[in-house]
């Protein structure tokens, strides 16, 4: 991702609908389960540039489990929790990733995950436009694998951004969205993992 361009916003933190959202926000954080401490609404407005176009970001998630979600007047709680549904995927993703990455070729979450092979996810593709955009834009020598830096590799996070948007899916449409049924297992071993890991 390109440097972020912050916008002045202002007084925006002081007025009333911003300090409304904020409460929305940190309510849809503990109904995620996730710890609302950890998740801030920023009034500045966030900007970066993917496949040569300038775009404006909704939220941020970082490896450290901390999310930001961008200010916007406009931004319906619909919109809003969507919004940090992908968000904190995206934490937990990360999260799983690194106990992944920290364990030995045979440990458990290996062991787990290991039939999710990068060719039968980059067969899949995405769920959304937005995912596959991520699967257009991947240019690795090979697919992209689990838990692997995807962004480092091939200029693009098509998995992780998958499993955020499945998120974001079921969010917005419900547990009987139609969605992708490996990509759906996959979200919510990742989900049994992190909790797990948080136990």
């Amino acid at each position: 991702m390109a440097e972020d361009e912050p916008r002045e916003s202002g007084d925006l933190s002081d007025s009333p609908h911003f300090l409304k959202k904020r409460q929305r926000l940190e309510a849809l954080a503990r109904e995620f389960g996730y710890d609302a401490g950890k998740v801030t609404l920023s009034p500045q407005t966030k900007t970066f540039d993917y496949l040569g176009q300038s775009f404006t970001s909704e939220g941020q998630s970082f490896p450290d489990g901390s999310i930001e979600i961008y200010y916007d007047p406009e931004m319906s709680d619909a919109r809003l929790g969507c919004c940090l549904a992908h968000e904190v995927q995206h934490a937990r993703y990360f999260a799983v990733r690194d106990a992944y990455r920290a364990e030995p070729p045979d440990g458990p979450l290996h062991r787990r995950f290991a039939k999710y092979a990068p060719e039968l996810l980059a067969a899949q593709r995405g769920v959304s436009n937005y995912s596959n955009e991520h699967w257009d834009a991947w240019t690795g020598d090979a697919p992209p694998k689990l838990f692997s830096f995807e962004l480092e590799e091939g200029d693009s996070e098509p998995i992780n951004e998958t499993i955020a948007e499945v998120a974001k899916a079921l969010y917005n449409w419900g547990p009987d969205v139609r969605i992708n049924p490996l990509w759906k297992e996959l979200h919510d071993a990742i989900n049994e993992a992190y909790a797990t890991l948080r136990r």
